[in-house]
């Protein structure tokens, strides 16, 4: 299990129907993961997974932290601020 955290959702300019979503990897030990909420990992497009080398506050994600930037059809039900995993995906 990989749980992560939304830090931002934005509608996606080229690909109507779709959310662009940004979410920081959670170290499970000092984290309070209850309500965990699974993606199903063949509804995402991945677009991009990185160690942020700055800090991007419009994004939410802070120099140092690994994050994630995927695509999710609109209707995903996600917010910002919540704990999500993957089924199937192991952080390296």
């Amino acid at each position: 299990m990989t749980p992560l955290m939304i830090t931002d959702i934005r509608k996606s300019c080229c690909d109507k129907g779709f959310d662009l979503v940004t979410a920081i990897f959670l170290d499970n030990e000092n984290q309070n993961l209850d309500g965990l909420r699974s993606i199903d990992d063949k509804c995402i497009v991945i677009l991009e997974s990185a160690t942020a080398q700055k800090e991007s506050p419009q994004i939410g994600v802070r120099s140092g932290d690994q994050y994630i930037r995927m695509k999710l059809k609109i209707n995903h039900g996600f917010c910002v601020g919540e704990a999500i995993t993957f089924n199937g995906m192991n952080k390296t």
